[in-house]
């Protein structure tokens, strides 16, 4: 099996040079691998084209983008129309995930829940975008709705009434040239915030942490975009074997309701009121410090590159299911045991 793998760097530290370069010695040791690093799609194409058979090639990209500050050649797009068999969900999945209020309508069609929102576009009346959130009652959360990344998110970003609200609506439109995403604040009593990694592997497993906003010196309970560039998060794992199989759960029906395909990452708040989707995040970071691998490690033992191997594996798996890849040379490493559904 010939592996290629795409470098997209940005400043983010789960897409640093440092962490293609783990990466890249990961996959090495066990398959054959070609790297490139361009910002031009028709260079990605000769050289995946230069590797010879479809059949026997697999393309490891972790970047939504080749230029994510221009957001130009979308990768999963341009892998899933060149018919080159990929690591993680179809480019339409990608695109949803991206897409915070649509992501939210499918939850909610599949019964999955999430926080009440509407959207806060350019030329809304102030008259409507405060009647609709009087409907939700504040306090409100008010972040871009295309973004990743915790882009736009601050904490200012949480607003307790209309003039807040106005400002924060406008800063997003203003800065993203994009509808606000305004959403029911989950703050309340008892308030705690998880995020779920899932790989469906040939038996799911779940990496649940919980976020520990007590030993992370914040003014306000939120992972800002400073603190995620600047990894600054710290989390600690759900331990407790009722609430991990319960947060598992959910963050498998959010896992299956958008179609998400080999691994994944699901942000849940809960308070007294209840326990709700934030996000899906289906290209979570990778970094040797993201939540994902550390969760990996600290909950099964798993090394960053057996993730990386068992990452592999477990999308080959999926594409020789589908009937649209050949053998399948596997590296041997195990899969760990976790919790199934």
């Amino acid at each position: 099996m010939q592996i290629a793998l795409i470098k997209s760097y940005t400043d983010k530290p789960w897409r640093s040079p440092e962490t293609y370069g783990l990466i890249e010695k990961e996959l090495s040791v066990r398959w054959k691998l070609s790297s490139i690093e361009t910002k031009d799609p028709s260079e990605l194409k000769l050289f995946l084209d230069g590797l010879g058979s479809k059949e026997k090639l697999f393309v490891f990209n972790i970047a939504e983008y080749l230029e994510e500050k221009s957001k130009h050649s979308f990768l999963p797009g341009l892998l899933d129309g060149w018919g080159f068999n990929h690591l993680g969900s179809r480019a339409e999945v990608v695109k949803l995930g991206l897409d915070k209020a649509g992501t939210k309508r499918v939850l909610r069609q599949n019964g999955v829940p999430t926080p009440d929102d509407f959207l806060a576009s350019p030329g809304d009346s102030d008259e409507s975008i405060i009647a609709q959130a009087k409907l939700i009652g504040f306090p409100l959360m008010v972040k871009p709705s295309l973004e990743g990344g915790h882009l736009g998110i601050g904490d200012d970003s949480i607003v307790r009434d209309n003039a807040g609200l106005a400002r924060e609506v406008a800063r997003i439109q203003k800065e993203f040239s994009q509808p606000a995403l305004v959403e029911k604040y989950i703050g309340g009593e008892g308030m705690r915030e998880f995020s779920v990694g899932g790989i469906d592997a040939e038996k799911p497993f779940f990496t649940p942490v919980e976020v520990d906003y007590a030993s992370m010196n914040v003014a306000v309970p939120i992972l800002s975009h400073d603190t995620a560039v600047n990894d600054l998060e710290k989390v600690v794992p759900v331990k407790d074997e009722k609430l991990a199989r319960e947060l598992n759960a959910l963050a498998w029906n959010c896992f299956k309701a958008v179609g998400a395909s080999d691994y994944a990452r699901v942000d849940i708040r809960a308070d007294t009121s209840g326990a709700y989707v934030l996000e899906i995040n289906v290209m979570p970071g990778l970094g040797p410090h993201s939540f994902l691998p550390e969760a990996a490690w600290t909950l099964h033992g798993l090394s960053y590159g057996e993730l990386i191997a068992t990452l592999v594996e477990t999308a080959l798996g999926r594409i020789s299911h589908s009937g649209s890849l050949g053998s399948v040379s596997a590296s041997g490493k195990r899969n760990p045991e976790g919790r199934s559904l």
